[in-house]
């Protein structure tokens, strides 16, 4: 069983993308990949017509694909809070995204604030775009926010993004409730991951259907055993995204 944790469906007018629903079963097919939690683009042009689609994608593949909400932190309070409430109890999605970098927006930021207070109300967690972006994506802008919310699960997507791996994991290291998908790190930073925090706080992703057998490539590099394998594959996201 593999588990994709960091996917996209979708257009994103910031970063020029579009992944169509054929890419998304292709790449999963290709690869063998069973399931993926999907985000929609960062920003796309209409984000509830886009999250819509996700949904509808989520209805006609049961238990091979689960959603993520993403929205603007600028968008206002009460605004922010009901469409989030929509995605969560209407559609079904699991966690909530900041995209610090596209936004510029750092997760103690004052526009931040509100999706971790909405995802805490909703009891889901919350994941954390890392690395490229500085200095509003570096792992570390995490720690103050997972220290006030001790109860909420934080996801540092890309685990720094290999150029700030290490600080990944101290940002790991330093609060029990953040846990790494590890698209885009290196494998060195992956085996320092399972050799210092374990498997059980780390989760597969690819961020890109390119990436998938490069994503792949590294964890099987490592040599681990069948149940390290499990945890980092699926195990992780299930229990932190209650799938």
């Amino acid at each position: 069983m593999i588990l994709d944790a960091h996917m996209h469906l979708g257009e994103d007018i910031i970063f020029n993308t579009d992944d169509s629903e054929e890419a998304l079963l292709a790449y999963m097919s290709e690869h063998g990949i069973d399931a993926a939690l999907l985000q929609t683009g960062i920003l796309p042009n209409d984000p509830k017509k886009a999250n819509q689609r996700l949904y509808d994608l989520t209805k006609k593949y049961p238990g091979k694909f689960f959603g993520a909400a993403v929205l603007s932190p600028y968008t206002e309070r009460s605004e922010y809070e009901s469409f989030m409430h929509w995605a969560v109890k209407d559609l079904g999605f699991k966690a909530l995204k900041l995209q610090g970098f596209a936004y510029c927006a750092a997760p103690a930021s004052p526009q931040a604030r509100k999706i971790f207070d909405t995802a805490r109300a909703l009891n889901v967690p919350v994941i954390i775009h890392t690395g490229n972006g500085v200095p509003t994506a570096l792992p570390s802008m995490a720690i103050p926010i997972a220290k006030e919310f001790p109860d909420l699960k934080i996801v540092l997507a890309h685990a720094g993004g290999g150029m700030y791996g290490c600080e990944a994991l101290i940002a790991a290291q330093t609060c029990e409730n953040i846990y790494l998908e590890t698209s885009w790190c290196s494998v060195l930073d992956l085996k320092s991951y399972v050799e210092t925090i374990g498997c059980s706080r780390l989760m597969f992703g690819t961020d890109v259907p390119l990436n998938a057998g490069v994503e792949l490539a590294k964890y099987r590099a490592l040599k681990l055993t069948d149940d390290q394998y499990e945890q980092c594959f699926w195990k992780t996201a299930r229990d932190v995204y209650g799938l």
